[in-house]
């Protein structure tokens, strides 16, 4: 009776006319199905990053739509495709609105200028396999992929970050950056930049966070620069973090000048003052 039902259930899959590419060629996600699962976050750091790098993309380029954890809907001649990225980024597109999937064909078949995600134990060989696959026949500018920390085999141990970049002739030139852009003092290693600012308003970097992951596990996170600078761009909270301590720099200058004011002040009195008893 249980094998009857799982035919049934495969037979009901084969007829569904999208290719779902969640799990091909990934190790099976463990999960229990009968207790509810919130969204695709792996783990704490996974979310972490995903959190991340939307915030950074919506506060400094909010002309543009950037989506995190969506199911996005695409055709591709007579195959439905539905593939997920933990964040795409649309150059100059505009959804006054939240959603809940991207279908394509609603918003003139705009397919991401970038897509990331972040390699996960359940889905690392799935974001280098079919996915890559999908992301080609959709001709998305640039797909990138990095792990938040140690999740795969030693090939892709980080720090090490991925971009696959379209060129004119409909194929992906691949960018590997295995070494660290900025480090936990504020340098910034010029070297270590992936730049693709002729596609998107930034360079690709990585950085090395100052937390660590369960059993001594390192962290790293994906930065994006500036395109003529080392300056990174900022998340919603640093920018506010980096004007207060700007107005409390001018607040501090300020004290400054006027304790100096106040020395000028109390030797001018004191000069008069003296002044006064000689002329007695």
């Amino acid at each position: 009776m249980q094998d009857k039902s799982k035919a049934s259930q495969k037979k009901e899959m084969e007829k569904k006319q999208f290719i779902s590419t969640r799990h091909r060629d990934a190790e099976p996600d463990l999960f229990d199905p009968s207790i509810p699962r919130l969204g695709r976050r792996e783990s704490e750091p996974h979310s972490a990053e995903v959190s991340y790098l939307h915030d950074v993309l919506s506060n400094n380029f909010p002309e543009d739509r950037t989506m995190w954890d969506l199911h996005h809907y695409f055709k591709y001649h007579n195959i439905k495709i539905d593939i997920q990225f933990d964040i795409s980024y649309f150059r100059n597109l505009q959804i006054p609105y939240t959603l809940s999937s991207y279908y394509a064909e609603k918003f003139n078949n705009t397919i991401p200028t970038m897509c990331t995600n972040i390699l996960s134990k359940s889905t690392w060989r799935s974001d280098f396999a079919e996915k890559v696959e999908y992301v080609r026949l959709l001709q998305i500018p640039l797909y990138v992929v990095f792990p938040s920390y140690h999740v795969s085999i030693e090939i892709y141990k980080p720090p090490f970050l991925r971009v696959y970049e379209l060129e004119d002739d409909g194929e992906y030139k691949i960018h590997d950056l295995r070494k660290i852009t900025l480090d936990q003092d504020g340098n910034v290693n010029s070297e270590a930049i992936i730049d693709v600012s002729h596609i998107v308003p930034f360079r690709l970097g990585l950085k090395k966070r100052s937390k660590l992951h369960q059993d001594n596990n390192e962290l790293f996170r994906l930065i994006l620069l500036k395109p003529n600078t080392d300056e990174i761009f900022l998340t919603t909270s640093e920018k506010k973090d980096k004007k207060i301590t700007e107005q409390e720099r001018k607040i501090t200058e300020q004290d400054k000048k006027i304790s100096k004011q106040d020395e000028i002040i109390k030797k001018l009195r004191s000069e008069n003052t003296e002044l006064r008893k000689s002329q007695n």
